[in-house]
């Protein structure tokens, strides 16, 4: 249906452009998260795109990891191994534990919950910790690291010539006008949006874009003009009114709090010179509010959507709502995992300024060592990452030599297509690119593994669901596939469980997909260490073959 375009929205054009330019630039530069540009493109209609994550090419057409066949398959052999249950930490930013698909497979410490309240009955450190810990205590939304690093050096005084200063003072202003730039754009275009409804109330006409695409021509003076201003909104944004008003308080929200100069120890609690630091923070790791913890939950088990059947997931809370994670909480949330009995930690959360990365490789290198997997998303700004560093650090460098962790799988994001069409793609969810999504981070060197990542369907607070894309969706994919494998072979240890993953991934020998700023395409083989994508009945065969040789 075609409708014109009115010399009004002609005219607030160059404001929404503001929108457009620095919200998905800024976006596709953030940190490991679900990208908010790609949620809010509208959600699939039942049956649109069914739960692909979990599907087989060959069977259903989509480049899932084949997670309903692989049950069929195993029905059909004459002997599998007996199963054990499986713990996976999920490091992130809180948990609807009461969720319908999750609350049966949330981890319960049953010395802290059948002990006497105010005491640490188990003697780990933690008092009441009944399903995990928060590490942020009561800090829902804390400041970028590149905030926090600018006010340290500045309270030091360092010099302006200072190289690294000035890499921290030139990305931190940089932030902080995109996202101060990014709110004012879209304000300006929700006040659009709200005044064009307001005209259209003055004869009862509908403000909802798609229905006004079919009564549009019928419009006439300042009518038209208020059609055609909602529905050049969503046309470009894909976004209505209710999408507005909430990208409106989240941006809100990162302007007051993503570059606060407060220090965050303040906010949690903690001991700011102190980084081995138990019990700081409080047992409570709910969140009603913010999805991610429990979308990356789901994935991994929940009933409806999960990968893995056998499991419990250790909620630990020390990833912000809004901000950036801190060293200290990543680096005691490792450690409390591994303690407390773990076998696979995922992690979807990243950043590129780090004050105290040892302390967190510390803490991988002490996983590795008790034979813990860590799982962790690729990012979200569609780069070669092979000589970027981001956080937490893959890799330890010997004699110059850089060595990557053993129990450690870095996973980047495909979508359902080999090679995208239309027909696949009718509301180009995917943007026209192929077998590789469009934010996913890649690199020969440091990415070990692609899942599915793209409008992957899983829990949120409320006993709800909801389609979300990010390298944040295609980690928990592989620690659910881990966790499937660990449930039947339970003596297989991190870098066991990792080459049984990495070595049997799919290929797609010959196929070339497009890469964000490449004007052609290149191999996906070259895209990974692994070069395809997990396949869980691939992995499960696998790792007969490494039990078999270790038995």
């Amino acid at each position: 249906m075609k409708f014109k375009i009115s010399k009004s929205f002609c005219r607030i054009f160059p404001s929404i452009l503001i929108f457009i330019f620095f919200f998905y630039g800024f976006n596709l530069t953030d940190k490991n998260r679900p990208l908010k540009n790609f949620e809010n493109f509208g959600e699939f209609s039942d049956g649109d795109l069914p739960d692909w994550a979990l599907m087989d090419p060959d069977v259903d057409g989509y480049e899932g990891v084949r997670t309903k066949e692989f049950y069929k398959y195993i029905s059909t052999l004459d002997f599998t191994p007996d199963r054990t249950e499986v713990i996976v930490a999920v490091i992130d930013s809180g948990f609807d534990i009461e969720h319908p698909d999750l609350k049966d497979r949330i981890w319960i410490n049953e010395a802290e919950a059948n002990g006497t309240s105010g005491v640490d009955d188990d003697n780990n450190g933690y008092v009441d910790d009944f399903n995990g810990w928060n590490f942020l205590g009561n800090a829902n939304y804390i400041s970028l690291e590149v905030a926090r690093e600018y006010y340290k050096l500045k309270k030091l005084k360092t010099p302006a010539s200072d190289p690294y200063f000035a890499k921290v003072k030139s990305v931190f202003e940089q932030k902080k006008d995109e996202t101060l730039t990014t709110r004012q754009g879209i304000n300006e275009t929700l006040n659009e949006f709200l005044n064009a409804e307001k005209i259209l109330k003055e004869k009862n006409i509908t403000a909802d874009p798609k229905k006004l695409m079919e009564i549009s021509n019928e419009l006439e003076g300042k009518y038209q003009d208020a059609a055609s201003m909602i529905m050049g909104i969503y046309m470009l944004f894909g976004v209505d009114k209710k999408d507005l008003i909430e990208l409106d308080e989240e941006y809100k929200i990162k302007a007051e709090h993503l570059f606060d100069s407060t220090n965050v120890s303040i906010l949690i609690g903690d001991d700011p010179n102190t980084l081995l630091e138990k019990n700081y923070g409080n047992n409570d790791v709910t969140e009603k509010k913010e999805i991610h913890g429990t979308h990356v939950a789901g994935i991994i088990g929940s009933k409806k959507t999960g990968q893995a059947d056998l499991l419990k997931i250790m909620c630990l809370k020390a990833v912000p709502a809004e901000g950036d994670e801190r060293d200290k909480d990543i680096g005691n949330a490792i450690r409390y995992a591994v303690d407390n009995g773990a076998s696979i930690i995922n992690m979807s959360a990243g950043k590129y300024f780090s004050p105290d990365p040892e302390f967190v490789v510390d803490a991988i290198k002490y996983a590795e060592e008790k034979g813990v997997l860590f799982v962790v998303s690729a990012g979200n700004e569609g780069d070669d990452i092979t000589n970027i560093v981001n956080y937490p650090r893959k890799y330890i460098t010997e004699n110059g030599i850089k060595k990557y962790f053993t129990n450690m799988i870095v996973v980047g994001a495909n979508s359902w297509m080999k090679q995208w069409k239309e027909e696949k793609d009718p509301e180009n969810k995917n943007l026209k690119y192929d077998l590789s999504a469009p934010f996913s981070n890649y690199s020969k060197e440091v990415i070990d593994i692609f899942a599915p990542g793209v409008q992957i369907n899983s829990t949120i607070p409320g006993g709800n669901y909801k389609k979300v894309d990010g390298t944040s969706m295609a980690a928990p994919v592989v620690s659910g596939v881990a966790a499937v494998i660990k449930s039947f072979y339970p003596n297989l240890n991190a870098s066991q469980l990792k080459e049984a993953i990495v070595s049997s991934a799919r290929k797609y020998d010959g196929l070339k997909v497009k890469i964000k700023d490449k004007s052609g395409k290149i191999p996906f083989s070259e895209l990974s260490k692994s070069g395809g994508v997990v396949d869980l009945i691939n992995a499960y065969r696998k790792a007969g073959e490494i039990s078999g040789l270790n038995n």
